[in-house]
């Protein structure tokens, strides 16, 4: 964890572990799903592969406001197959299906500021990748772990239909540390991206016939450089190496909440 990376979830852990016991809290159940898309490139910028598809999924949140500063935290979790479109190493087209599960826990604060807000939030990010393999080619089974920083604002306001809400942040993530299974076929690797950036766009309403529940959809962008090589072993033995290529992860969520 960078030292930028451990000031902010120091700085909100310490805050809510202060707040008094008496504090009133606003919490969220949610249930939707996330269109996942995930695309690699070659140097060239050549697409490699394409996976998208939809998931099921629900999250949690919960937020303390004191004066200005509103701190919150939440967690989603998504889990499905999607479609894979890729090639084996010979290039050859390999069509198949990949089992994708999706994971995020986060912790930051707002400060309001007139009408918009300034938000700062610490994420942790969990993804789980099984490409299932084919006649042709044998199955990958991945797991992604990174950590993120996230930095934007937002804003509300109350039209006749409810409350609207709209926000935008930057996204900055550590290097993405990653581990491969190849079916039995290849002993495990372990590897490591470079530093990510991306964007992340929210917006929702709560409508004014039904205060309690709030529809909320979100955007995200995330561009991941390629790695470096790592040694491919078959017990023990050198066999070649590989790479993870740059790759970008897309998603759009749809989710209705209830709020409580």
């Amino acid at each position: 964890m960078t030292p930028i990376h451990r000031a902010a979830f120091g700085a909100a852990l310490y805050a809510l572990l202060s707040l008094p016991a008496s504090a009133e809290w606003q919490g969220s159940i949610g249930a939707g799903a996330r269109s996942a898309s995930h695309t690699e490139y070659d140097l060239a910028g050549r697409q490699l592969v394409r996976e998208d598809g939809w998931l099921p999924g629900a999250s949690l949140g919960a937020g303390y406001r004191q004066g200005s500063v509103t701190w919150f935290g939440g967690a989603d979790w998504y889990q499905g197959g999607i479609d894979y479109r890729g090639q084996t190493q010979g290039g050859a087209p390999a069509m198949s299906s990949t089992s994708t599960r999706l994971a995020a826990a986060r912790l930051g604060a707002s400060y309001a500021w007139g009408s918009y807000a300034i938000q700062a939030a610490f994420e942790i990010d969990h993804w789980k990748r099984d490409i299932l393999g084919t006649a042709a080619s044998a199955g990958l089974q991945e797991t992604y772990r990174s950590r993120r920083l996230l930095l934007g604002a937002g804003t509300a306001w109350r039209p006749a239909i409810g409350t609207v809400s709209l926000d935008a942040a930057a996204v900055l993530a550590e290097p993405e540390r990653m581990r491969i299974g190849f079916s039995g076929l290849f002993d495990p690797v372990s590897l490591t991206t470079r530093r990510a950036h991306g964007l992340r766009l929210g917006a929702g309403i709560r409508p004014a016939w039904a205060p309690s529940l709030q529809l909320r959809s979100r955007v995200d962008w995330l561009k991941v450089p390629r790695s470096g090589e790592a040694a491919l072993t078959a017990d023990g033995a050198f066999r070649g190496t590989v790479t993870q290529p740059e790759h970008v992860r897309r998603g759009l969520t749809l989710e209705l909440a209830v709020l409580f």
